[in-house]
């Protein structure tokens, strides 16, 4: 309220006008991407103050998000300069595949127990599809920025299935990456086989997620792992030498309180990560949440924003600075999830990524591509999240997402 209170008086808006702003401070602004309104405003080099009458006129934004969005451009702008090159782009892998499926996941994932039979045959498929669409990039003379593993859980794959993968994608997309992200969201799938082969191609950037480091709650969300279990991962992987270390926290998962978030944020920040994720529970529709409801109470949405704002204050007061944001339509609270990195360890795919200016190859399973025109419109094309209709569409997907790059170049 202190930073409301100094908009109001700064711009002269009264008490009512405040508390409205308080009660919907994103205004209008439902889709996932607010900043990228932002950044066009940015492009005409507007001030703070005008880029805010102008949002606010539009929008209703609160001047407390406006600055947070502020903030967040800021962070992005060099790296938006940097990679909106019309011949550089990024991959997306995704793997499907999860040790089981957290209450709240709407990914692309199928539990090893469910399809896990078929990750032979996805391994192989993918790395036809790595190699075809690799040799279209180079014929059109495109070079590599990023490499992003996402799924699902990569490291669901065994160590020599993702070295497999790891070696197809350094022969197809040649030279050097500025990013190469992998998730290994799940410490019970990170082995010292999988930091190994990591290690050894280049991965700079690492993701060990615990959401909450309370048994209870990880018991009652689904996921097969101890807090312990994070911490032993975290230690192997600064052994291993991955630069950069990420880790996602949930505010607002079932059964929690502002004192176990706290807790839970304190236990990950004397593990010392270049970046933590700061996500808010939503409800959607494809998770198993959204059938079993009933049994999972959430907390109430004042809580809810009670608890981020302090997670919130506890990461800015060890030095952590917001990057990048994205919004949901069922997020508790009418909040936002943020990603906060220490300066200089911002993660670049996920400002390409959400931010919408840079070509993103998707490859495998419910992964998305993005094809930017020189306007900043876009085309999206989506793998099937289903594995077994990945492996049945695989060529004419290829076929597609070739069609759609090469349009996107002659734009």
């Amino acid at each position: 309220m202190d930073l409301l209170l100094h908009h109001r008086t700064f711009y002269g808006y009264n008490k009512h006008e405040v508390d409205v702003m308080s009660d919907k401070p994103w205004g209008t602004l439902v889709g996932v991407r607010p900043a990228k309104q932002l950044h066009k405003l940015l492009d005409q080099e507007m001030d703070y103050q005008t880029a805010f009458q102008k949002m606010h006129a539009e929008t209703k934004i609160s001047p407390e998000k406006f600055a947070l969005l502020w903030r967040v451009c800021q962070k992005e702008r060099p790296i938006l300069a940097e990679c909106s090159q019309r011949h550089l782009f990024s991959v997306y892998i995704g793997v499907p595949f999860c040790p089981t499926r957290c209450l709240y996941c709407s990914f692309p994932s199928h539990s090893l127990t469910e399809l896990g039979a078929l990750r032979n045959q996805f391994t192989e498929c993918l790395l036809e599809e790595i190699a075809e669409t690799g040799a279209l990039t180079q014929e059109l003379g495109l070079q590599p920025y990023t490499v992003y593993f996402g799924g699902g859980t990569p490291t669901a794959l065994n160590a020599a299935e993702l070295e497999k993968i790891i070696l197809a994608l350094r022969q197809a997309f040649p030279g050097s990456w500025r990013e190469f992200t992998v998730e290994a969201g799940r410490p019970d799938t990170l082995t010292p086989e999988h930091l190994t082969v990591l290690s050894k191609y280049g991965v700079n950037r690492l993701s060990v997620n615990p959401q909450t480091m309370h048994q209870l709650t990880l018991d009652r969300i689904g996921r097969c792992h101890t807090p312990a279990d994070i911490v032993q991962a975290v230690r192997a992987v600064r052994k291993a030498g991955i630069k950069v270390l990420n880790m996602d926290l949930i505010v607002g998962l079932p059964g929690e309180n502002r004192q176990m978030v706290e807790e839970s944020l304190r236990q990950v920040l004397d593990l010392k990560p270049e970046n933590i994720t700061l996500h808010v529970f939503s409800r959607k529709r494809a998770s198993r949440y959204d059938k079993e409801q009933d049994s999972f109470p959430l907390p109430e949405a004042e809580l809810v924003r009670e608890m981020h704002a302090a997670a919130v204050a506890m990461l800015e007061a060890h030095g952590y600075q917001p990057y990048y944001l994205y919004r949901q339509r069922q997020i508790l609270g009418g909040l936002e999830n943020i990603g906060y990195a220490l300066p200089g360890c911002e993660c670049v795919y996920n400002i390409a990524m959400i931010e919408e200016r840079h070509h993103i190859l998707g490859l495998g399973g419910g992964a998305t591509s993005k094809f930017i025109y020189p306007d900043f419109s876009l085309q999206n094309v989506s793998t099937p999240k289903d594995v077994r209709m990945y492996l049945e569409r695989r060529t004419a997907l290829v076929q597609r997402r070739a069609e759609e790059l090469k349009n996107a170049l002659n734009r």
